[in-house]
Formats: structure tokens, sequence, C-alpha cells
């Protein structure tokens, strides 16, 4: 049996480490860098098949970085549901990480984009899921059919509204529940929040707020309902710190735990993934073979 099935995004990810982040129009040098899986929804899973049978449904290039990615999710137990696209490559991202952990990024969607909801449908409807969890680094009709069915099975909905997108607001009432950060959550009310104020317009029944070292916040109906503290960590990295939580998240909803314990258990995983730089480090890639290349459209 399948508990969670999350569906979205797999990257390649190019990490540099830099001393601190360049500024607009400077060019920085990076002290080292090395190639890691990502994207959203392949992170959310990592981190969710530590706790509950988890599967991935996504879209990859049918090439070398696309094969290394299916790789590490079957290493790490997430039942791959990946379509292989020969007329896309595999997506990719680029981050800078600086002494302090903070980071910067930005995604190329490449494969990413033709997801669809037929598959997440035909996924969902095999596999009979407790949770199915989405994220918005894939195409709009795609989370929308998604959701639209999962909630139609009565499963749970969870929606990471993340890159914020105001395109998506649509969406946000398919979920039962939304993650969302603090520049996402500004985004959403129109300010930034001061915290985690007693009440927020979100007009959702039910959003989870993280804001990193502040921890995180329930709100039900806008009114701040719990807040969970932070681990107290010395962070190296914080990239893919908010995708390591949705994923634990998603795993204690599938198991039926209280909303305070799942937020403890998220919090945790959170704190874990912070405390290392380096994560499932690829091989460099050797020269492409002819078989390697995508075929054109």
């Amino acid at each position: 049996m399948t508990d969670v099935v999350v569906v979205g995004s797999i990257h390649i990810d190019r990490i540099m480490r830099v001393d601190q982040l360049p500024a607009p129009g400077e060019t920085g040098v990076a002290i080292e860098a090395w190639t890691q899986v990502g994207g959203k929804a392949a992170n959310q899973a990592i981190a969710c098949a530590m706790h509950v049978p988890t599967a991935l449904v996504a879209c990859v290039g049918a090439d070398a970085d696309g094969q290394q990615a299916l790789d590490v999710l079957q290493r790490e137990r997430v039942e791959p549901r990946v379509r292989q696209s020969r007329q896309h490559i595999t997506g990719s991202s680029a981050a800078l990480v600086d002494a302090g952990g903070e980071n910067l990024a930005v995604i190329s969607p490449a494969a990413n984009d033709v997801l669809t909801g037929a598959d997440a449908v035909a996924a969902i409807d095999e596999l009979g899921p407790t949770v199915v969890l989405c994220q918005w680094e894939s195409p709009l009709e795609t989370v929308r059919e998604t959701l639209a069915t999962a909630r139609a099975a009565g499963r749970t909905t969870l929606l990471n509204a993340a890159p914020w997108l105001d395109g998506h607001r649509s969406l946000l009432h398919l979920a039962d529940h939304v993650v969302v950060n603090a520049v996402e959550a500004a985004a959403w009310v129109g300010s930034p929040l001061d915290g985690f104020p007693a009440d927020a317009p979100f007009d959702h029944p039910s959003v989870i707020v993280t804001l990193g070292a502040e921890g995180a916040g329930h709100y039900r109906d806008g009114h701040l309902v719990l807040h969970q503290p932070a681990a107290r960590v010395e962070a190296l990295s914080t990239h893919g710190a908010g995708d390591h939580f949705v994923g634990a998240l998603a795993g204690g909803l599938a198991r039926g735990l209280p909303l305070e314990a799942t937020l403890r258990e998220a919090s945790d995983a959170a704190g874990k993934w912070v405390r290392s730089l380096r994560k499932d480090v690829l091989r460099t890639p050797g020269p492409l073979h002819p078989a390697d290349v995508p075929a054109t459209a």
C-alpha cells in the first residue's frame, strides 16, 4: 500500500558554495560545487518516504540526468511513477549557498512542464493513497486535476503553494491544508507577516506558515491555533529545508497523527536536513552517447 502520492517536479540541482551571495552585477567565486537531485516534489517524496510508503509522479527527460534521478529515488525507497520524455531534457536548477546557510536558486522546468493530470490521476486511482501532495512547480491544470481528483476520491490534499504564482490562487481551495513560507505568505495576504500574528487574512480553513528559525504556525480560518518552535541547530544549508518539512508533514498526516505531533516531527526533519551541506551528491556524468540524447520533436 502507498500512503502518500507526491505529484510534481524533479530537478538536477547544481550547487555552489560561496562566502557571501553576490550583489547584482557582481561575479563571485565558489569555494566548492556539486550536483544533487532536487525539485520540490522529489525532495518532499524522499523526506516522506522516511516515514511512510511514498510514490512520486513526475516527468524527466530520457537522458543521463533523468536516469540518475530515478536511481536516487529508488535508493531512497520512493516508488517512481515517472514518465520519460524524449522531447524534453530533465529539469535543472542552479543554487548558491552562502557561509550562513542562506541560499538563492533559479529553476529550468524542462520536462516538468509536460507532467499531466492524467499521469497523476492514473497513479492515484491505482495506489489509493491517504494523502496527495502537490506544489506549484507543475502546470496549473496538472495541479488542478490532481487535487480535484484526490478530493473527489476522499483523499487528504496537501498543497505547498511554492513558488508563489498569483495565477494559481484558484487552486488554494482544492487543498485541505496549504503550506507557505514567509515570502509566499506575504504574497498571499498582500503584506509581510510580523512573526506569527494572532490573525492573518488567509481565507482558508488550514494554513501552515513556516518562518525558518522562528518555527511554524498553524492558522485555522485565519486564526493562529498552534505555534511549533524550530529545532535549534547550526544550519549549514537551508536549501531544501522547507521541502523536508512538507514531506514529513505529509507522512504525519498519512499516519493520522494529531497536527501538533505532525508539526513537531516536520520541524525535526527540517532541522536534521539543514545540518548537512551535501545531499545525495551525484557522480559527474561522462561524455554523452547517442542513445543519451533526447530525440527532437
